[in-house]
């Protein structure tokens, strides 16, 4: 079950990305709605492109690609809602003062550690996705 809020959010995204596309689809913001960003991928592959939009006709390949930026979001999300719940934490009787800064420190290491994986991986994602469409696509 998604969260309420992340529901939200990316329902009201969908309905002003498809208000700004001027193809404002309640049926999808409803789809968003009920099930979470689950089909936000589904979405954006199928969405109407802008004016001077490209993507390749292989609707496989455009949800893959869909799939790979929501999966960063959303577990950029939930880097983001540990990063603050520790670092945050109120003061705990039963955890000692040292086991805190620990705890503070880890996550300091582990926001540190995803910035960076998160940045290899989009720039290794990004030059396969273009390798594959100038190759197989012709874009």
């Amino acid at each position: 079950m998604w969260p309420r809020w992340v529901r939200l959010i990316s329902t009201l995204w969908v309905a002003f990305d498809s208000k700004k596309r001027k193809s404002l689809d309640y049926l999808w913001v409803l789809i968003i709605l009920l099930l979470g960003p689950l089909l936000l991928p589904i979405y954006i592959a199928t969405r109407p492109l802008l004016k001077n939009e490209k993507r390749p006709d292989c609707l496989i390949w455009n949800i893959i690609v869909a799939i790979e930026n929501i999966t960063l979001w959303l577990v950029g999300l939930a880097v983001a809602a540990v990063f603050v719940e520790n670092v945050t934490m109120p003061k705990n009787k039963d955890v000692a003062e040292v086991k805190r800064a620990e705890i503070k420190a880890g996550s300091f290491l582990g926001l540190i550690l995803f910035i960076i994986l998160a940045g290899l991986e989009k720039t290794g994602f990004e030059a396969f996705k273009s390798h594959i469409e100038k190759k197989y696509f012709k874009l």
